[in-house]
């Protein structure tokens, strides 16, 4: 009596989804792949359920604003709390040309009339800093990183 040699079909099935599985992730990106999406601003709004998993245009920590005109000091106060790892960002305009120094980091940054400066970096290190025009040895405010 002759033998039939077919595989039965749950072998079959196994067989190509492990040859398929092999060859997952050799395949490049399809040749016709859609273009870079545009800037999010200029696309209009899809409905969704989902939260965006777009980022943010802003860095998540603490931003601190200062404005610097008129020898006069605005935006913050004269002592900033940050968390201890927390990332900042300090930006600063000014109607001087002037340095930022922020002690104890020894962060520095140029100043121009009219034209936005900033220095971000991550708070590590506890203690009190503070935030001064170098040159006019003018302190603007003080970082209490704990």
């Amino acid at each position: 009596m002759p033998r039939n040699h077919a595989l039965p079909a749950s072998a079959l099935a196994l067989a190509l989804s492990l040859s398929l599985a092999a060859c997952a992730g050799q395949d490049p990106a399809p040749e016709s792949a859609p273009p870079p999406s545009a800037p999010a601003a200029t696309q209009p709004a899809a409905p969704s359920a989902a939260p965006s998993s777009v980022p943010s245009p802003t860095p998540s920590g603490k931003i601190v604003e200062v404005t610097y005109a008129g020898g006069e000091v605005t935006g913050a106060p004269s002592r900033v709390p940050v968390k201890l790892g927390e990332r900042v960002v300090l930006r600063f305009t000014s109607d001087v040309t002037e340095e930022i120094h922020v002690h104890g980091y020894d962060l520095y940054a140029d100043l121009v009339p009219g034209q936005p400066a900033e220095i971000a970096f991550v708070a590590d290190l506890p203690g009190s800093y503070e935030v001064e025009l170098h040159d006019a040895a003018k302190p603007l405010y003080q970082l209490r990183v704990s």
